[in-house]
């Protein structure tokens, strides 16, 4: 099955992983493999983040605050290789 451009739907001439499409002279590059796992680790981070923050905002300092901050730490340097990944790929 040929690749195919994605704006404008023309059949691509090879499979490079990186060319320019021959009607819309658009650079096609293939999908970045590790660009779902980076937006769901950053949405779960950042959604950890709020919940803790807005709790303490709150007023509730309870043992489960910290480690929700704990679990949302761990996440943020997963996200950190993550990044590392997704933008070493390109």
């Amino acid at each position: 099955m040929p690749r195919r451009c994605p704006y404008c739907g023309a059949e691509l001439p090879t499979e490079a992983p990186e060319q320019e499409c021959p009607v819309c002279k658009n650079i096609v590059r293939l999908p970045n493999p590790y660009a779902r796992r980076f937006a769901w680790m950053a949405l779960i981070t950042a959604t950890l983040y709020f919940i803790a923050m807005f709790t303490m905002l709150g007023g509730d300092t309870g043992w489960w605050v910290f480690l929700v901050f704990g679990v949302a730490t761990l996440s943020g340097i997963y996200l950190m290789i993550t990044m590392y990944h997704f933008f070493k790929v390109g």
